[in-house]
């Protein structure tokens, strides 16, 4: 497999696959495929029922696309929903990473995805669900706005709003904090919550919060018939997928637990 990262400031990849390579992909991002690239829709990427039913609440589609390289040289193209760039993380044995649920483009192994969520990632808005990766494997992901990183040294701690939430490394510490006085949380258009880390451990973040985006869009637009808003439905299913989504990784899980 390889790939090539093409665009500026609104990026896609194009990746290219050898007889019989495969790479499994979110449907909601695929731009465009060669010929000799054969699609199969596959319920939790081919990965089990469970794992389908975790990946849906974590806003990945419940059948990822399963693309096929009849012959050499097929290409299948890939992009996020909103103008932003594109990065591609290979991990090595041993090495772990979370991926916010709508960064999330594509990965040539879906048995490495492990669904993570808590009910006080809901209440701070970050869409509650992340998406661990542990290597070896390529993951594909997609940041809006800008890339944007920190490496922080043990024991540094960096305070992150939700929305800007991209990627991190899996070992990092994590807690939800308050944003700060009560006056700050009210009045500051901040939100309650942010997102604690403590390094060792890489942050990725978007530039553009997709989160203040859409609120953004909203509100331009208003909200007709009584429908609720995008966040606020988003609201409502993260309360019930957190419940979930943290019942099946109850056990199996690798390393130290999501805490948001």
């Amino acid at each position: 497999m390889e790939y090539q990262i093409i665009g500026s400031s609104m990026q896609m990849v194009n990746i290219k696959l050898n007889t019989g390579e495969k790479i499994y992909v979110d449907g909601s991002k695929l731009a465009s495929r060669s010929d000799n690239i054969a699609l199969n829709a596959k319920w939790g990427g081919g990965a089990g029922f469970l794992k389908g039913a975790e990946m849906a609440f974590a806003g990945t589609s419940v059948f990822m696309l399963e693309g096929t390289a009849q012959s050499d040289n097929g290409v299948i193209s890939l992009a996020g929903v909103i103008p932003g760039k594109v990065k591609v993380i290979e991990l090595k044995d041993g090495e772990s990473i979370y991926v916010e649920h709508f960064a999330f483009l594509a990965t040539n192994d879906p048995t490495k995805i492990n669904v993570q969520a808590s009910w006080r990632g809901a209440a701070a808005g970050a869409g509650v669900f992340l998406e661990r990766f542990d290597g070896p494997c390529v993951v594909f992901v997609h940041v809006s706005g800008d890339i944007i990183e920190y490496d922080l040294e043990a024991g540094s701690t960096m305070n992150v709003d939700p929305g800007h939430l991209a990627v991190f490394s899996g070992d990092m510490q994590i807690h939800l904090g308050k944003v700060g006085s009560i006056k700050a949380e009210l009045v500051g258009g901040e939100g309650f919550w942010m997102a604690k880390f403590q390094g060792p451990g890489k942050i990725i973040m978007h530039s553009v919060s997709r989160l203040r985006l859409a609120e953004s869009l909203g509100s331009s637009r208003g909200t007709a018939g009584g429908n609720p808003t995008a966040s606020e439905a988003g609201g409502a299913a993260g309360l019930v997928g957190a419940a979930l989504g943290a019942f099946g990784a109850m056990g199996k899980e690798k390393g130290p637990r999501f805490k948001l």
